[in-house]
């Protein structure tokens, strides 16, 4: 049977890979919008995450907007995020605030923002982990200088 010209805009296999954290047990899926697949230059990745852990530990910034996304992994009731998640936001790099998660959340973190570190402190049941997803606007992660 002829393959149609429109099987182009499906992508069945989003890549798989093993994650840099030995803390993440299940594989991580992941996106790359490229010049091979619909050219909007952004990247996202889910991971699920079923035990505390300090994912990313130094404060930096990226020269491209970033939605880091946190959800509840009780697929029926997603807004409950089932555990506990820390984060640090700063302007400068110096002064840094300390943010906790409790509920579903997205956070916006404009060009420039400094971010982190990022803190998964609890989580109430590894059966329903807390679902992360990494959203940002580049065809590949880099920090700022």
């Amino acid at each position: 049977m002829a393959k149609s010209e429109l099987e182009k805009y499906f992508r069945k296999s989003v890549v798989v890979s093993a994650t840099p954290h030995s803390e993440v047990s299940s594989p991580r899926l992941g996106l790359n919008s490229n010049e091979g697949f619909g050219n909007w230059q952004f990247s996202m990745s889910w991971w699920a995450i079923t035990a505390p852990f300090e994912m990313v530990k130094d404060n930096h910034a990226h020269d491209f907007d970033q939605f880091l996304i946190f959800v509840g992994g009780d697929l029926t009731n997603m807004p409950d995020l089932g555990g506990v998640v820390e984060l640090t936001l700063s302007k400068d790099g110096k002064k840094l605030e300390k943010f906790v998660i409790t509920e579903a959340t997205t956070v916006y973190v404009p060009a420039g923002l400094y971010h982190c570190p990022l803190n998964f402190k609890k989580i109430n049941d590894p059966k329903k982990p807390i679902l992360f997803h990494d959203l940002f606007f580049s065809p590949e992660y880099k920090r700022k200088e």
